[in-house]
């Protein structure tokens, strides 16, 4: 249904006490002077017996009365162009305070109209369906001669006696004239009703034990800074290969905060993916946020449904595509982490599935605790509205509900639709493309790329990855990918079957083991490629990219045909042809041939940003839900409100991302890095390796490293950081696995690189 259908909802003057005419333009009048009525064979005594001195004192203009009256919607203006959520006053409704003990409550109600194509028409007179129809036509809605309305909402302040369902019945039997004879049905919704002290944060059980837990991260956290202080004071005596050490300033405020503010550049280094994970994390908060909007309480949305008529705004409608720029670098940085572990142990490598497993586990899962508590808990008591339960209480309760799907990262395939953290579709697939990895991974890295093992798993996983996604769109007839404002079902029925499930998005991942590869391999013998195949290899990604983001554009259009050959293709190939195109910018910034956005990317600027996506991915929900639950008014929806607005959720969004990173994502990390460490220690003392620990000579340059950059990717990869030179020599230490196969492998490593190298972890 178009969103412009929302014109339909404009009868909430139809909600009056008495009506007796079925011609809406008289109700329209009667709703301005008369307030809801509860009758008392509807409604309970005591609902019913306030309404009545409710209604007796606003006859008499009573103060606390009008005040009631004036807090619940009216009759508003552009309806027809999507002002159809009237929230009334909601803290006003909320202050009321009767002669008769009662207060306010404000509920707010949803209306669904549906025509019946098959019901005649009972009399001649004109009724609500011919207008419904009329406003559809008015709303440009050419295609619409009958069906279902989207909802329209409507707050009513009511005496805190009455609650959700005497509000419902009160509203059916208000609207039930309105029916007869006509070929309308209805169905009337009242979410659970709001009062003041309803609205008074108590905090239970659930709440007390998840602020016990912050506090006891609090106090760990001060301490952790404390010891840290007190022992940088005399940092020259301190032996800074001491694990005790680097083990209680994990959580060092001081340590981490030098970690997260460091840019440092040594010269030949070239950090392009700070700059290409923080502009995508930018690009998904946009997105999201846009989203929100136009779902949310807006005065005007006349300008969503032609909105691909304006090219660039395919940039917001099919922004999903960004996502599979983080599965590109999760398959770079595992194969070329695995390749580091097996030069630094030829004899004795072995891919440790166990470990590989427990390592990624416990660097995502503790910062997503977290904020998953924090869904279940505290978010729902720090605001309110009329939108709040819509919003943030849903939320609340699928978290409550489903919390352990997430932690065990399962939740895009059971009870999808009641997914705690919308977003987290995504940390779930990525654990399973790990789960999934060493089936690709042992034979890439044992046997090499060439090798038929490896160019047949490799190859299958690709056919499976675009097969999949194809067959299904073509034989259940789905869209090419997720049309946003078209038949809504169409577009649950692609976010179930493809958006969020794992086939469809190990395209782009094994691509990125397949690059990953190929840039460890270069990484001492970079190959001088001819100018004429770099603009060859430009002009072919920039083509697909440009065809991967605008190609739906033509799928939005109300004379668009469906073709099921066309959108099965674009759903199996799109996402795997964006990340070979992402891919080619990664590989040409790393051999010096991306030119000014190879410059772009690996600006200093970005590394502190690029730290802090994974902490942005987790909350920026928070900040985007708490915008659509607290709104009291009707919003405008325009390209400078929507960048004002996206502004203002980034600059929250970071600030809520430095408390998230410093005190329990990075710890974490560097708990992680340590027990990785241990491993390794015990590994080099039974004579495979180099006894010194990670390779390095002297206890300072351990120590540097533990407490340097420390970055992340979006949604939990490991950090890339390419650092190159051009004589030509290719070197890219990436993630906390690949940095110490480096530091931990001197006869590979000039030494001019192991003494002045950066070297980051997550």
């Amino acid at each position: 249904m178009d969103l412009r259908l929302i014109s339909v909802l404009w009868f909430n003057g139809f909600i009056v006490n008495a009506v007796v005419s079925v011609r809406p333009e008289e109700t329209l009048l009667r709703v301005l002077t008369e307030p809801l009525g509860f009758p008392g064979d509807k409604t309970s005594p005591e609902c019913s017996r306030d309404g009545g001195l409710y209604a007796g004192a606003l006859r008499n203009y009573t103060p606390w009365a009008l005040q009631m009256y004036d807090a619940s919607a009216k009759i508003p203006s552009g309806v027809i162009t999507g002002n159809y959520k009237q929230l009334g006053n909601y803290d006003e409704c909320l202050r009321v305070k009767s002669d008769y003990g009662f207060v306010g409550k404000a509920c707010s109600a949803k209306v669904h109209f549906t025509i019946s194509e098959t019901a005649g028409r009972v009399n001649k007179t004109r009724d609500l369906s011919d207008l419904l129809e009329s406003l559809a036509l008015a709303s440009d809605v050419k295609n619409w001669k009958s069906g279902a309305t989207v909802p329209y909402e409507w707050l009513w302040c009511v005496p805190s006696s009455c609650d959700n369902q005497d509000v419902e019945r009160a509203l059916e039997m208000s609207l039930e004239p309105l029916l007869s004879g006509s070929r309308i049905n209805l169905t009337v919704t009242v979410e659970p009703c709001h009062t003041i002290d309803i609205d008074r944060p108590v905090l239970v059980i659930a709440d007390l034990i998840y602020i016990s837990i912050l506090v006891l991260f609090a106090i760990i956290v001060i301490v952790s800074t404390t010891y840290d202080l007190v022992k940088t004071t005399d940092a020259e005596k301190t032996d800074h290969n001491d694990t005790k050490r680097l083990l209680l300033t994990s959580f060092s405020l001081y340590t981490n905060g030098k970690s997260l503010l460091n840019t440092r550049n040594n010269g030949d280094n070239v950090a392009c993916l700070d700059g290409l994970r923080y502009l995508s994390i930018c690009w998904i908060i946009y997105g999201h946020g846009y989203y929100l909007q136009a779902v949310g309480v807006q005065l005007d949305v006349s300008s969503i449904p032609t909105m691909h008529e304006i090219w660039t705004n395919l940039l917001v409608l099919n922004g999903n595509i960004v996502t599979d720029t983080f599965f590109l670098l999760g398959g770079i940085l595992l194969t070329y982490s695995e390749l580091g572990r097996k030069e630094k142990q030829p004899h004795t490598y072995n891919l440790n599935v166990g470990l590989l497993y427990f390592h990624r586990y416990l660097r995502l899962t503790p910062a997503y605790a977290v904020v998953i508590g924090f869904y279940a808990t505290l978010f729902y008591k720090m605001g309110s509205g009329p939108q709040w339960n819509t919003w943030v209480g849903s939320n609340r309760q699928f978290c409550v509900d489903n919390w352990w799907t997430n932690l065990l990262y399962i939740n895009n395939y059971i009870d999808v639709g009641n997914m705690c953290m919308s977003q987290s579709w995504y940390l779930s697939v990525d654990m399973q493309l790990v789960w999934i990895s060493p089936i690709f991974l042992y034979p890439l890295v044992v046997l090499g790329i060439k090798h038929i093992a490896s160019v047949i798993v490799l190859s299958v996983g690709l056919f499976i990855s675009i097969v999949a996604p194809l067959l299904i769109t073509y034989f259940d007839r789905l869209t090419g990918t997720m049309l946003y404002y078209k038949e809504q079902t169409e577009v649950a029925n692609v976010y179930l079957q493809i958006y969020t499930r794992v086939y469809a998005r190990a395209g782009p991942y094994i691509v990125g083991l397949i690059l990953g590869y190929v840039l460890h391999k270069f990484r001492n013998n970079a190959p001088k490629i001819s100018h004429r195949y770099i603009v060859l290899g430009w002009v072919l990604a920039i083509t697909v990219g440009l065809a991967v983001i605008f190609g739906p554009r033509g799928m939005y259009f109300d004379d668009y045909k469906y073709n099921g050959v066309e959108a099965a293709i674009y759903a199996g190939f799109h996402r795997t042809g964006f990340a070979v195109a992402v891919g080619w910018i990664v590989f040409t910034t790393v051999l010096g041939y991306a030119g000014p956005i190879g410059v772009l990317l690996s600006w200093s600027g970005w590394m502190p940003f690029g730290k802090l996506t994974y902490s942005a991915y987790l909350t920026h929900y928070i900040v985007l839900l708490y915008n659509n639950g607290s709104a009291r008014t009707s919003g405008s929806l325009s390209t400078f409100g929507t960048v004002h607005v996206f502004l203002g959720n980034l600059g929250l969004t970071m600030l809520l991302s430095v408390i998230l990173f410093l005190c329990f994502e990075l710890p974490f990390t560097r708990m992680v890095r340590l027990f990785t460490r241990s491993r390794e220690r015990r590994t080099f003392s039974k004579g495979s390796f180099n006894p010194t620990i990670d390779g390095f000579k002297s206890t300072s340059e351990i120590y540097r490293s533990s407490d340097d950059v420390v970055s992340t990717v979006f949604e939990g990869y490991d950090n890339i950081f390419v650092p190159y030179v051009r004589d030509p020599v290719v070197r890219i230490p990436n993630s906390i696995d690949s940095c110490d196969y480096l530091q931990s492998s001197p006869t590979e490593v000039p030494k001019r690189d192991r003494n002045s190298r950066r070297c980051d972890f997550y």
